[in-house]
């Protein structure tokens, strides 16, 4: 038995649980950020002071906290800017970020064209082995990209020595491999989300003269337009940041971010402050592209979840 005095009262229990779930989330959210702060740091660092076998977390000393506070100019000569200077000139970084723009971009748009579809046709359509098709599309994710590599490859190679269409290092080819890969996910993703929309809001378009295909248009589609969204952003992230196919099919001029940024690491030396910058440079836009479309984004997640 467990003292009276000892008891703890419902509304303390709720704060202590509060605090409690507060602590383990702000614990998960500095493992998952440091990364990304040590990410920026190491790219005002020179070499030596990224490969040091004690290295700091702050770029600067605590005892030299109150003089920065009193003369910020002081800052600018500690951080190493020179990183986001050379970075430029060393490789065609702005290539590669350009090339991975185009790729995922259009990954995206072709990937939701035919996930608006596919979905909308598994959520208010019955036909003829419906379970197994969405079965075999859920499959898909589940083999290893390196198991297929190869004879993707291999069957690339095939294409264009029997038809003369250049597949490899094109960028109708890496597009036409990331396709292929996201939009599985993207109809069972926009499935969900077609689920949430009552099929009395559709009726009442059709009843107003609308067609199917002008329902799908005119209502339905505005209404999954948050997870249009949330599933545009996961596919372009998944396109974005491919390595494993890329590496393989998409070199030369079709170079990807993801790929180029190797090009800082050489057989003699590695550039890791300009690598960094450069890293630095790529996350920025895409950060943005996601603190822009925050609301959609979370309301899409959150509405997929419930089917009513």
């Amino acid at each position: 038995m467990i003292p009276t005095g000892l008891q703890l009262s419902s509304s303390a229990t709720e704060r202590l649980f509060d605090l409690l779930t507060k602590g383990v989330l702000g614990t998960l959210l500095l493992f998952a950020l440091f990364p990304i702060y040590w990410m920026v740091i190491s790219s005002f660092r020179t070499r030596t002071e990224i490969t040091a076998a004690d290295p700091q977390l702050l770029p600067f000393e605590l005892a030299e906290i109150p003089a920065i506070v009193q003369d910020p100019v002081l800052l600018a000569e500690i951080l190493h800017y020179e990183n986001y200077v050379t970075m430029w000139g060393r490789f065609p970084v702005l290539d590669y970020f350009i090339n991975s723009l185009i790729i995922a971009s259009t990954t995206t748009v072709f990937a939701l064209i035919v996930g608006c579809l596919g979905g909308y046709a598994f959520s208010k359509y019955r036909f003829p082995g419906k379970g197994a098709v969405g079965g075999a599309l859920l499959g898909t994710q589940m083999i290893p990209g390196i198991l297929i590599l190869i004879p993707m490859f291999l069957l690339f190679v095939w294409i264009q020595d029997t038809f003369a269409i250049p597949l490899v290092d094109t960028y109708h080819g890496i597009i036409f491999v990331y396709t292929t890969f996201t939009i599985p996910v993207a109809i069972w993703m926009l499935r969900g989300f077609f689920d949430t929309i009552p099929d009395s809001v559709e009726e009442a378009a059709r009843v107003d003269g609308c067609s199917r295909i002008q329902a799908l248009v005119r209502v339905v589609l505005p209404m999954a337009a948050p997870g249009i969204a949330a599933t545009g952003m996961f596919v372009f992230l998944v396109a974005f940041n491919e390595v494993l196919f890329a590496s393989i099919l998409a070199s030369g001029d079709v170079t990807p971010f993801a790929i180029g940024i190797q090009s800082f690491e050489t057989q003699t030396t590695a550039y890791w402050g300009e690598m960094m910058a450069a890293s630095t440079v790529a996350t920025a836009p895409v950060l943005l592209l996601f603190v822009l479309f925050q609301k959609p984004i979370v309301e899409g997640l959150t509405e997929g979840s419930v089917k009513q």
